[in-house]
């Protein structure tokens, strides 16, 4: 599968984005009842939600195609091998909670920080807290800042239209930083750092760029900012409005293991196939929308959750099955903290909004002007 693209994004009078190149493309397949080809016919977009949840729970028939670093899996001997983290219990949660408001807290911002930035350390010392508590305070920062180059490591690789060769200079560099990442786990006693490791990569990017998402939209919406400012209830709301329209990892893919149907479409075996959270969550029976008298599904509306006729999270932003993200209770919890701390500022934008697709969906410039809010205003 191709990676996205930068894009750019056409604001109306409104604020709405207008999605182009392949997100558009999902966006404009959202609901289709059979599987759609999508990127020259590279993969097949599953766009409903009972399709998206097969190819999800179905680890039989549909496998994960490649590793983090990219590297193909092979099928079907593969099949079943990998390990998984553990869902973060609900004190592990709290701890990494604890130290990301302590590390927001000590941040000390320059007049338009890029959010992106901003979040990178806040987000990994967090992680790596909930993900390996009993490291010292110096492995816990000495390890997130390896995930953090790690994952930079593997940006090139990600974002590359083919897999980099096994000794191009970027899977060089690649394999440097996490074998040093894999050293400084054992060194925290981690038994097994490769699986510790996927799921602390995991476990920042998604974050940092959710949470860039929620600053950079704050600063497109003055309204905004103050209504979560005079009731801060409405920010797990906003969370969830900015994980239904800009959620990082927005196309989750799965290749098939042997020949399967999806609804009533035959699908050939080893066919790469995409699940969207961008898709599902423009879906009507999912979202509450206009004949629910709040805005249409291609705005944020904190109001859209007020009247329980809905769950959110249904749209999967966080997976489903096996593979699910096994940190999604933190990741809502820093989410949902990024905009508590967003109240004590003053946002505004520095450029029109635009989307970055090179690695997921981040903001971009994902930059935003700050002005500290007087102490009781």
């Amino acid at each position: 599968m191709a990676p996205a693209r930068r894009l750019n994004a056409d604001a109306d009078d409104d604020g709405a984005v207008e999605p182009l190149g392949l997100h558009g493309a999902v966006v404009r397949a959202a609901g289709s009842a059979e599987p759609v080809s999508i990127d020259g016919g590279r993969f097949l977009l599953v766009a409903n939600l009972d399709g998206a949840r097969e190819v999800l729970t179905r680890d039989d028939d549909f496998t994960l195609p490649f590793d983090v670093t990219r590297q193909s899996i092979r099928i079907p001997h593969e099949q079943g091998r990998t390990k998984d983290f553990p869902p973060l219990s609900a004190a592990a949660t709290q701890h990494g909670r604890e130290v990301f408001v302590a590390e927001l807290d000590s941040v000390d911002l320059p007049p338009e920080p890029d959010a992106l930035a901003v979040l990178r350390l806040p987000v990994a010392r967090s992680t790596t807290a909930s993900v390996v508590p009993d490291a010292s305070l110096a492995d816990r920062d000495r390890i997130a800042e390896l995930v953090l180059a790690w994952v930079d490591a593997l940006a090139p690789i990600i974002s590359a239209d083919r897999p980099p060769t096994r000794w191009s200079a970027v899977r060089r560099t690649e394999r440097r930083v996490r074998r040093g990442l894999f050293a400084a786990l054992r060194s925290a006693g981690v038994d097994d750092p490769a699986v510790v490791a996927t799921a602390l990569a995991a476990g920042v990017q998604v974050p940092i760029a959710a949470g860039a998402w929620c600053l950079v939209l704050l600063a497109q919406d003055a309204t905004l900012q103050r209504r979560l400012r005079e009731d801060p209830s409405l920010g797990t709301a906003f969370v969830w409005e900015v994980l239904r329209l800009y959620p990082p990892t927005w196309l989750i893919a799965r290749i098939t293991t042997r020949a399967v149907e999806i609804g009533q479409a035959p699908v050939p075996a080893y066919r790469p196939v995409v699940v969207s959270p961008v898709a599902l969550g423009r879906l009507p029976e999912l979202v509450p929308g206009p004949e629910h008298g709040v805005a249409g599904l291609d705005r944020i509306d904190v109001d859209r959750w007020a009247g329980g006729t809905h769950r959110p999270g249904t749209w999967l932003p966080f997976g489903a099955g096996r593979h699910a993200c096994p940190g999604r209770s933190l990741g809502l919890a820093q989410l949902v903290a990024v905009v508590g701390w967003a109240g004590g500022l003053d946002l505004e934008p520095t450029a029109p909004l635009g989307i970055d697709a090179d690695r997921g969906l981040a903001p971009a410039p994902s930059a935003v002007r700050v002005r500290p809010r007087p102490a009781g205003s």
